[in-house]
């Protein structure tokens, strides 16, 4: 009887210590550093066509010294939003320079709303980043 409470009282043990495993690397995700997206409005003076606006903006990454900023070399997702109960759907992938900045247009629909916002995956130390959300619609 107390060889089997022994068993059990092990068993219980190994299965707590592997759910505390499985757990810690989705809070180590939430702990990660972000990047840092520095966006131009699309305005006017960055209209391309009736219905085209240019965004541009530069990626950078905080480093360890916490001064210091260094550019992203990477893919960058332009994702577009058309309702408000649609999820976000990636459109394109643009590659940012060796400055870290990137270019691209977002696009204005024919009628009602469409969101737009860059989006950063997850690599090298950093977390998932997303931009600021831009709305286009005719007025």
């Amino acid at each position: 009887m107390r060889m089997l409470r022994t068993v059990i009282v092990g068993l219980l043990a190994a299965l707590l210590s592997l759910s505390a495993f499985a757990a810690s690397p989705v809070q180590a995700d939430q702990a990660l550093p972000k990047r840092t997206i520095t966006e131009v409005p699309p305005d006017k003076e960055q209209q391309v066509d009736f219905n085209a606006f240019k965004l541009n903006g530069v990626v950078t990454e905080l480093q360890a010294d916490g001064v210091t900023y260094l550019p992203y070399s990477g893919k960058v997702q332009l994702q577009k939003k058309a309702c408000k109960r649609c999820s976000w759907k990636t459109v394109k992938k643009v590659k940012t320079d060796e400055t870290g900045k990137y270019r691209t247009k977002i696009f204005v629909p024919q009628d009602g709303v469409w969101k737009w916002r860059v989006k950063v995956k997850a690599s090298n130390g950093y977390g998932t980043t997303k931009g600021e959300v831009w709305t286009a619609a005719f007025e």
